[in-house]
């Protein structure tokens, strides 16, 4: 029988200790998996007949009053046996959860087990030789699998059969293991005949991991003759090499390839990790490794344009940030996304959207007939007018919540009149504009005029601060602080805050693609790090020594100078 063809009954318990004789099942986990997929699921809490250890609450969460009410294992069993049928059992660490079932059954007076069994600690040990661990957790880390409800029997049952699925394929792959009895073979096979690491991984490992530097950075996987298969960034350069070269029989097909042709890594050590973020996108579009997919070249990405340099300001959007007096928020993700902005801000705050030429012939348009715009070219109201379009500059920074709160009114609206199609369409509308808005208010201003300090603790740095600058929405440098602050690191912030934040700096006259590209990369990290982070922005009209005073004082263990002094 072929693997697509047969049915796995991935099957997790949780019992009251660990040994069959002495302890219980206290619930019942299993799916049903056909070519991969789940097609049907069981689960049932079971009376133990006995309390649940203290030391098995805290793992799993299941009390004594859990399943004092539950039914018990005689009338469980059957149900989940029915369930089993024919199937393949399943189980990380099978011996563990089949004696318990086998002892359970002998004490109701029942046959035990007689099904094929397939254990994922077995694969795992000979698929996965390189990992450190091959417990289920450590697997769902490697894998990156969301358990929903670890420690719980049909959590860790669904865990366990995405984890075979990966197994399954990389058998197929790597060991054209196609058919049930290969694969139940494979499990008892010796470790000497699975295939060894290839030594040129090996002595990556040994001979060039060991020296990598415990810092951010960029590194660069390259061929025999020094040309880069692979350039990536890292938050800790050991861990993340670590991770390409461990466990590597388990790696996609396109990785393994890579990975037979690595024969060399180099790496650049940068102070910070937003400066790798911006160095890795540098040197990916210069060098395009072959084994890059992403970021290969610079995209024209859409900004909001708020033309505040006319009397009666509209909205639009545009791929270039021109110095032409008008605002530039963003940048967003795509036109579908810029759009969408635009419309919203149309419909709510109803500024005009008729040429100039029509506006100054006072000729009435359909928007105002449709009651999308505040009519400007008959009330000739530009205090009226301006006062609308503060109220658009708030909702572009994120300072203004209430388009989102009537946007949520209108959709459970919707839902209450049983417009159903409506109201899912207001919840997309909402959540995307949410997300948008919420990276802009880190930002709280236009582009041109970011102009930020950002105080950035990281949870597991106790020992620095790092600030970070931005002028005119762009990075211009990092500034490792050790904690706490020497007189020396303390001028040398102040000095390079002082030339940063030069009021007599010209702006940019226009943004190229790269500078476009790195405002978006600024502002996704700025959002990821928003918990950690405190902002302390600037005017060009504002002393540089009020802000250089906030910047000390949001460094822990800093007492800042009066401003002036």
């Amino acid at each position: 029988m072929t693997i697509a063809d047969a049915t796995f009954v991935v099957t997790d318990l949780e019992t009251t200790g660990t040994t069959p004789d002495d302890d219980r099942i206290m619930e019942v986990g299993a799916v049903k998996v056909q070519d991969g997929t789940v097609i049907d699921r069981f689960q049932q809490l079971v009376n133990p007949q006995e309390s649940v250890p203290g030391r098995i609450t805290k793992m799993t969460g299941i009390t004594t009053g859990m399943v004092f009410e539950a039914p018990p294992v005689k009338d469980v069993l059957p149900d989940y046996r029915a369930f089993l049928g024919d199937g393949i059992l399943v189980a990380h660490n099978t011996s563990f959860d089949v004696s318990f079932l086998n002892a359970e059954l002998r004490r109701i007076g029942d046959e035990t087990l007689s099904n094929d069994t397939l254990c994922t600690v077995r694969l795992a040990r000979r698929l996965l030789p390189g990992l450190d661990s091959k417990g289920l957790g450590r697997l769902a880390q490697f894998y990156d699998i969301d358990v929903d409800g670890r420690h719980r029997a049909l959590g860790d049952a669904e865990a366990t059969s995405v984890v075979l699925r990966r197994f399954v394929s990389q058998l197929a792959f790597e060991h054209e293991v196609e058919t049930v009895e290969a694969l139940l073979r494979f499990q008892h096979q010796s470790y000497q005949t699975v295939r060894e690491v290839p030594g040129h991984i090996e002595s990556i490992r040994d001979e060039v991991l060991p020296d990598v530097p415990d810092a951010p950075g960029v590194y660069v996987m390259k061929n025999s003759s020094g040309t880069p298969l692979y350039i990536g960034k890292a938050k800790r350069l050991p861990d993340r090499l670590r991770s390409h070269f461990t466990a590597v029989e388990s790696s996609g097909a396109r990785k393994r390839k890579m990975l037979q042709k690595v024969r060399s890594v180099d790496w650049t050590t940068t102070d910070t990790e937003l400066e790798a973020i911006l160095l890795e996108s540098r040197r990916i579009k210069a060098e395009k490794p072959r084994y890059n997919r992403a970021q290969r070249r610079y995209y024209n990405r859409p900004f909001l344009r708020l033309d505040t340099a006319h009397e009666y300001p509209t909205i639009s959007w545009t791929r270039r940030l021109e110095a032409d007096g008008a605002e530039y928020y963003g940048p967003v993700r795509n036109t579908e996304q810029a759009e969408m902005v635009v419309d919203v801000v149309g419909r709510f705050f109803q500024l005009r959207e008729c040429d100039d030429e029509r506006l100054h012939l006072g000729q009435r348009c359909l928007y105002a007939d449709m009651d999308r715009c505040t009519v400007p070219c008959e009330t000739e109201d530009p205090e009226a007018y301006a006062t609308v379009v503060e109220r658009v500059q708030a909702f572009l920074t994120g300072q203004d919540q209430r388009v989102l709160d009537e946007m949520q009114a209108r959709m459970q609206r919707a839902s209450d009149d049983l417009k159903f199609e409506k109201a899912a369409e207001l919840r997309d509308t909402r959540e995307q504009l949410e997300r948008i808005l919420e990276k802009q208010r880190v930002a709280a201003a236009p582009v041109r005029e970011h102009h930020a300090a950002l105080v950035h603790r990281a949870p597991n740095r106790p020992d620095r601060a790092d600030v970070i600058l931005v002028r005119f929405g762009r990075f211009e440098e990092s500034i490792v602080c050790p904690l706490p602050l020497s007189p020396e690191q303390r001028t040398h912030l102040r000095e390079r805050c002082r030339s940063v934040f030069d009021a007599d700096t010209d702006p940019p006259t226009t943004f190229s693609k790269r500078d476009a590209t790195e405002i978006r990369l600024l502002s996704h990290w700025v959002y990821a790090h928003r918990e950690e982070l405190r902002a302390i922005r600037w005017n060009s009209g504002e002393s540089r020594e009020g802000m250089m005073a906030a910047i000390e004082s949001a460094i822990p263990g800093q007492v800042a100078d009066r401003p002036g002094s």
